[in-house]
């Protein structure tokens, strides 16, 4: 699926569109899970499948310093492990698992307000 993104700041990491194969950026198409923030992308931080993820990649990611992460669980939206959500309240950060095409327009969003989120992009498939 095309987003439509505000191309205000050429050097922010924007999510162009998202298919069950891949996930494109403006310059860049990526076609395995990745944690993508506006400043910063890493193909190699997580796991390949959401039913992987654990509290090991959470505190990966939280190095990262956001103040709210997305993570999009794929086609199928997930409750998240509890265990997560107090680990990230403890922390201060906002956590919300979703589908994958949901987190890709809510971090544009986020990422258009200015907001210092971090997104973990688990493939569609």
């Amino acid at each position: 699926m095309q987003i439509d993104i505000d191309t205000g700041d050429s050097n922010t990491n924007r999510i162009v569109s998202y298919s069950k194969n891949c996930i494109e950026l403006k310059n860049k198409l990526i076609k395995n899970t990745l944690v993508i923030s506006s400043t910063r992308l890493d193909e190699t931080m997580l796991c390949a499948n959401f039913n992987d993820f654990d509290l090991e990649n959470l505190k990966k990611i939280i190095s990262w310093e956001p103040e709210i992460i997305l993570i999009g669980s794929g086609k199928t939206a997930y409750l998240p492990n509890p265990e997560w959500i107090i680990y990230a309240n403890k922390k201060n950060i906002g956590l919300e698992v979703m589908t994958t095409g949901a987190a890709c327009r809510s971090y544009n969003l986020l990422v258009d307000e200015g907001r210092n989120a971090v997104a973990c992009l688990f493939l569609p498939a």
